[in-house]
């Protein structure tokens, strides 16, 4: 999304970036910066090596105990920690958790450097490093190992930067102080850096962050090395990065790991080879939670709001929907299920708008109540839950939701920057769904879309792996759980034979049961891949904790197990921790025991994210862990608003002294209360906040930017040197929407909302890919409940408008089994179906269209049904076309009947006449007044008369809407703009068609 190209040489050394002047204050002024964090990964296939690199120094005048938490990736592999001081460099070593902590409490106490890392969630860790001297730098690094994440043709890898804040209950939660550091009140200066070696092994199409601006080197079809272009990146939010394959997508990789006379281990991936999609629309009850605590405060509560809008247009006609807002606190839309229908979803809309962030994060409370509601034993429940998850029960969550869970199906919507995947992943592996993540940069309808696919059907339920010639054992995950739209089926597991030998995946579809044969090669020996038999060995640790929770009874067996296998394979684990310590002489003269100082590391906020909802944070303190040094507890300073956006498409060389466009100036009152109350507060209460300039970016960018000529900034620093200058004018920055550098029109210097910004089309543009996709993206926003585009009062006119938008999705591939917008159209379909026995004319002709297409895509059995009772009712009905416009689309309808080989020409030999006085009826129109004028414009696009075509098009792109909320439709005044749009679109995609056919 964000990506800048160059065929530089990129300078990927370490020891020679650029630091930031420090962070940490304590209580007494001193400074502590944790000066750096640097992120080093290789991908290789669908294997990842990371290795986190962390600067200290010690500004202070006094030894001191450094304390971080940090987040990693939940399923991360965990197994290398190295400390390097000047030249030396002490590794650590995996022991079990009391002795490693014993070991570096006994180094500590004698003046010894040691450091420890503990695991105090699968995704969170502490490090602790003790003993650093003033004015010393101590790298610390380590190393984990993990599988890239593959969905619907796209590879993502995520690495978490900072933890949201939790809502801890103490009575649930016995180590909340371990998951808990304090949140850092000041911006400080400390930042993190990024590179990325990617060895896809595939030609690579697009890379991609939604997250972050990039710099990235093309070294081949394969590889690209990948940093970040901004520096000083702050570690306020998760990185994510997205590719695709420019070739074939995903079917089936395997990959293996073994010495020679050992047993192997293997990694497998496979694409089930099938139809996607039931034949029959299973009635759902879909129960929408949405947390409204106060960690969703700001940019993650309108990303909710804006995410449940979103889902609330996914329903088919004949679903009910419950609308569940929650804190530590529930409040319901309606007692019970209401019908999905446009007087309900308004009453929705409205709901979720009026909808404020506060209170603490209750979220066993909201899944009691959603699964309390009264049931349909008729339809399906799926509850679906927006949340940041920030919580720090997940373990006693995750075991109250599996009791009473039941047959419903629980999907899960990770909204904001640093979301709990620890959580939202284990309930929707329990509940049989699938987790999703959207950022704040990234576009909600189309992670909606991808969503909603998934939750129209699972594709293959009660999964089996079976294996003929070949000795396999301990496969992880040990239950294989439902496979939906867009995924892949991933085991790893240990192999004792070699040769040829074959998979079989078993399972059950919606017409079913299935059935697919893998043939694979096991090999002697393979060493290219060591990774591998340390991710089964954490994948094999995670199971076994699964299994303690199941059978407490064999709690002490299970937890050895847990021990040896980490100890084998140097893993972290609840039960196991990697310590290094300074090795010494036993007869060197014992070192000069000096006093030291713990000092907690703060948390950054995340970005977007309201601060004043964690106030009660702000003034955390940790107690030393000596109490005669109690008196040094430390307070965190305060913080500033996030950096600068760096949302934009570069196509240029990077420019530091590049300024800010277009921007535009607000004063925060002296008296302004505070926008949300405490994430842990119950009731809310106002708090003041600083008055300070707020400078908001994000405004439309042109390629060549003229500076803004406001008086009032003429004082601003070039980019490069705001962070200096904004300590001394209190600017703080705050982000209001992505830049863009792609429009090329000349924009007024007023200061304009980009919302409202519209750029017009220029006369002889042609419609492309991009543009046709914004207009299906309007249409989806505003599809009614019973699946038709289109705002007229008689059913023969919806009809019209939903079937031409229709043809225009069928052509760019987009079905109710394939494409981006699956359960859109899937509706529309039915809506049309629903009317097919009622139709006549230009209704009857456009409806035997779409099924004819649909058919020509499918060819299946179901699909020719429909189209072979679309052409019967047309035929039977024909002698009551008059007008030559009725008899041109019908005479439309049997020639696509004809060439897809459900009737023949002989059938009706009138056709081409009808056809031929269509086209000739086709006249030249100045303005488009009335529907009736589009359908003229149509008859001129099919008349090949290329004065007619060009001007037609011409005058339809004309009313085309670039920007703001009604960005994509065809909007003609004194006309409805969905039925506008919805026959406008159907135009535009036959003239582009047209014009593809000729040029090939």
């Amino acid at each position: 999304m964000r990506i800048a190209y160059t065929n530089q040489d990129t300078d990927m050394s370490f020891y020679k970036r650029r630091y930031t002047e420090g962070t940490m204050i304590t209580s007494w002024g001193d400074t502590l910066p944790l000066r750096y964090t640097e992120v080093r990964a290789n991908i290789t296939g669908m294997l990842a090596d990371i290795k986190v690199i962390q600067k200290f120094e010690n500004n202070l005048n006094k030894n001191i105990e450094a304390v971080y938490v940090f987040p990693l990736p939940c399923d991360s592999a965990v197994n290398a920690l190295e400390i390097k001081i000047g030249e030396r460099i002490i590794k650590g070593v995996i022991k079990e958790r009391e002795e490693a902590r014993r070991n570096y409490e006994e180094a500590r106490d004698e003046g010894k450097k040691a450091g420890l890392l503990e695991q105090e969630r699968e995704n969170i860790f502490t490090m602790s490093v003790a003993n650093i001297e003033h004015g010393q730098e101590i790298l610390v690094t380590l190393t984990y190992y993990e599988t890239v994440k593959y969905e619907d043709g796209e590879y993502e890898f995520v690495f978490p930067m900072t933890i949201t804040p939790k809502y801890i209950d103490k009575d649930q939660v016995k180590d909340s102080d371990r998951i808990s550091p304090p949140v850092e009140k000041r911006l400080a200066g400390r930042e993190v850096n990024l590179f990325i070696n990617l060895d896809a092994r595939f030609p690579l199409g697009e890379v991609k962050s939604p997250t972050h601006l990039l710099y990235i080197e093309e070294k081949g079809e394969n590889i690209r090395h990948i940093q970040f272009a901004k520096e000083g990146e702050l570690p306020n939010k998760d990185f994510i990065l997205k590719y695709s394959s420019s070739g074939e997508q995903l079917e089936t990789s395997i990959t293996c790991y073994r010495k020679e006379f050992k047993p192997g281990t293997f990694m497998l991936h496979v694409t089930p080879k099938m139809d996607y999609g039931p034949d029959e629309m299973v009635k759902r009850e879909i129960v929408f939670v949405m947390d409204r605590s106060g960690s969703m405060g700001g940019q993650p509560m309108d990303q909710a709001k804006k995410a449940l809008k979103a889902c609330l247009r996914t329903l088919r006609s004949g679903d009910t929907f419950s609308v569940i807002v929650f804190d530590d606190r529930i409040e319901y839309l309606d007692s019970r299920s209401i019908e999905f229908n446009d007087t309900n979803l308004l009453k929705a809309d409205r709901y979720i708008e009026s909808t404020r962030a506060r209170g603490g994060t209750d979220i066993l409370l909201a899944m009691e109540a959603a699964l309390k509601l009264p049931a349909n034993k008729l339809y399906v429940r799926q509850i679906v839950f927006l949340t940041d998850g920030a919580v720090g029960n997940e373990e006693f969550v995750l075991h109250e939701i599996k009791k009473s869970l039941g047959k419903s199906r629980v999907f899960t919507f990770g909204i904001g920057p640093s979301v709990n995947r620890l959580l939202l992943d284990g309930m929707a592996e329990m509940g049989r769904g699938t987790a999703r993540y959207i950022t704040f940069e990234e576009n909600i309808e189309e992670a909606i879309q991808k969503f909603s696919n998934q939750t129209s059907f699972p594709i293959l339920t009660d999964i089996l792996l079976e294996w003929k010639d070949a000795s396999v054992a301990d496969m992880y995950p040990v239950k294989i759980p439902d496979l939906y739209f867009g995924h892949v089926l991933y085991t790893v597991g240990r192999f004792h034979s070699s040769g040829k030998a074959t998979a079989i995946l078993k399972a059950m579809t919606g017409g079913g049961e299935f059935r697919q044969e893998i043939e694979i090669d096991l090999p002697d020996e393979s060493t290219e891949y060591p990774l591998i038999e340390t991710i089964w060995a954490r994948k094999r640790i995670d199971a076994l904790l699964k299994k303690m929770g199941e059978k407490p009874k064999e709690k002490h067996e299970i937890r050895d197990e847990i021990i040896g296998i980490a100890m084998r394979y140097s893993l972290m684990s609840p039960y196991t921790s990697l310590v290094a310590v300074e090795e010494g002489d036993d007869d060197e003269e014992q070192k000069e025991k000096k006093e030291i100082m713990r000092v907690d590391v703060p948390s950054m906020v995340p970005e977007g994210l309201n601060r004043d909802a964690f106030r009660s944070r702000l003034n955390l303190q940790y107690a030393p862990y000596d109490p005669a040094v109690a008196k040094y507890q430390r307070t965190s300073p305060p913080v500033r608003s996030a950096g600068r956006p760096m949302s934009a498409i570069i196509n240029i060389k990077r420019d530091d002294s590049s300024g800010p466009v277009l921007m535009r100036r607000a004063i925060m009152s002296e008296e302004c209360p505070s926008p949300g109350p405490s994430a842990f507060q119950k009731d809310p209460f106002p708090a003041p906040s600083a008055g300070k300039e707020v400078f908001t970016g994000g405004a439309i960018y042109s390629r060549a930017p003229r500076p803004f000529t406001d008086p009032a900034f003429s004082t601003l620093p070039p980019a490069d040197k705001m962070d200096e200058a904004e300590n001394e004018k209190g600017i703080v920055w705050e982000e209001s929407g992505p830049l863009s550098f792609e429009c090329e029109e000349d924009f007024d210097e007023s200061p304009v909302s980009p919302e409202t910004q519209v750029c017009e089309m220029k006369s002889g543009e042609k419609i492309t890919p991009e543009m046709i996709d914004l207009t299906f993206k309007y249409l989806v926003r505003n599809q009614n409940a019973d699946g038709s585009w289109s705002k007229e009062v008689l059913e023969e006119k919806k009809v019209i408008s939903t079937s031409m938008a229709l043809l225009a999705f069928i052509k760019e591939g987009h079905t109710g089994k394939a494409g981006n917008y699956i359960p859109h159209v899937s509706r529309a379909i039915y809506f049309i179906q629903s009317h097919i026995d009622n139709l006549s004319g230009m209704a009857l002709a456009l409806s035997t269209m779409v099924f004819i297409e649909i058919f020509k895509l499918s060819d299946k059995k179901k699909e020719r049904k429909d189209a072979e009772k679309a052409i019967a009712i047309l035929k039977d009905n024909l002698y009551k076309f008059k007008n030559p416009t009725e008899k041109t689309f019908a005479s439309l309808a049997v020639k696509s009947a004809v060439t897809s080989g459900l009737m023949s020409e002989e059938e009706l030999p009138e056709t081409d006449k009808w056809l031929s006085e269509g086209k000739d009826s086709a006249k030249m129109i100045s303005t488009i007044e009335k529907m009736d004028d589009i359908i003229s414009l149509f008859l001129c696009v099919i008349s090949g008369d290329e004065g007619l075509i060009n001007f037609s098009v011409d005058l339809l792109i004309n009313h085309y809407v670039r920007g703001g909320p009604q960005e994509g439709s065809i909007n003609i005044f004194e006309l409805n703009p969905v039925d506008t749009t919805a026959q406008g679109i159907f135009v535009l995609c036959q003239n582009r068609n047209l014009y593809e056919n000729r040029n090939a």
